[in-house]
């Protein structure tokens, strides 16, 4: 058997529609027909056929991926379709699909996006949402360790080195979703990598330690053999870092830690504000006469590890 002519049969016809997020999208038809020599052609060796035909204008076939533009739209050819044409067995028609993106989407899959260019706006989506603090981590920001780094943190301690609990706070934050609909080869464990680490540097126009990556979402489209995948990122406007108050029932006094004592020369009941070196402050006399100790130092812990997430897209292929 062999195809002795392939021709158009109805030439590429474009359409345009409103999509769902009310946006004009693409998408166009063609048929070809192939003539054989023998009767019942196989439909793999039409599929398979990348010859030069000059009823196609010396052009091959196209094939899934070909690309053409019309009236200034790029289209990609996503499906091709054989049957038998009529009641002629030497002959097949062929209807090739052709879609485009969305010109606001022009380009997913492609180029892939970095923390600052304006294709990666475009695929974000922005909220507000609620979130609680975690009181685990590290006590000064140059003790953040990379995102690789074996060091899970420690909970928050005073300057004494007791351990102070209840650290949690309710914050209102902004909400990224970052969606790339046209994904072929994602980095599953890469993008593992980046869950829960804060930005080392400027990301998406936020100050150093302020956006955190909460996790991802993936979900397989079998019909175009493309991955979605969606990013969150929390925007912390006044950093991931939690604030406390330096208090305890301890000091330092020289290199031993001991208990602090009241004036009777017993420990203390409550705790009672250190100096941020690890010694409880003096106590300073208030005008009315009455002793009031001096207000505690502020002391604080970043309990996420940091990366660079404007390399997050390209690492994870994405």
């Amino acid at each position: 058997m062999a195809i002795t002519d392939v021709r158009i049969l109805r030439s590429l016809k474009i359409s345009e529609s409103k999509s769902d997020k009310q946006t004009i999208q693409y998408s166009a038809t063609q048929q070809l027909l192939f003539l054989a020599d023998t009767k019942d052609p196989p439909f793999n060796e039409v599929l398979e056929n990348e010859a030069v035909w000059p009823n196609l204008g010396n052009d091959k076939v196209p094939q899934i991926d070909d690309e053409t533009v019309v009236k200034g739209v790029t289209l990609y050819v996503t499906s091709r379709d054989v049957e038998y044409f009529q009641d002629n067995e030497r002959a097949v028609v062929m209807t090739i699909r052709y879609d485009a993106k969305d010109p606001d989407t022009e380009g997913d899959g492609s180029d892939t996006p970095s923390g600052t260019e304006a294709s990666t706006w475009k695929k974000i989506a922005i909220s507000t949402t609620q979130m609680t603090k975690p009181a685990i981590g590290w006590p000064s920001r140059g003790a953040v360790p990379n995102e690789n780094a074996d060091d899970d943190g420690n909970g928050a301690q005073n300057s004494a080195g007791d351990p102070v609990d209840g650290l949690e706070e309710d914050v209102a934050m902004v909400k990224y979703t970052y969606t790339n609909t046209q994904v072929t080869n994602p980095d599953f464990s890469e993008l593992n990598r980046y869950t829960n680490r804060c930005n080392a540097g400027q990301f998406l126009g936020a100050d150093d330690y302020t956006v955190r990556m909460m996790g991802w979402s993936g979900e397989y489209d079998q019909r175009n053999n493309v991955w979605s995948i969606s990013v969150e990122f929390l925007f912390n406007p006044d950093g991931w870092q939690i604030e406390y108050f330096d208090v305890g029932f301890n000091e330092i006094i020289g290199t031993e830690r001991k208990a602090i004592l009241d004036k009777a020369g017993n420990p203390v009941s409550k705790p009672v504000p250190l100096d941020g070196g690890g010694q409880a402050q003096t106590i300073n006399g208030s005008p009315s006469g009455d002793d009031k100790p001096t207000a505690p130092v502020t002391l604080e812990m970043y309990p996420y590890k940091i990366a660079n997430l404007s390399q997050l897209f390209a690492n994870c292929g994405i």
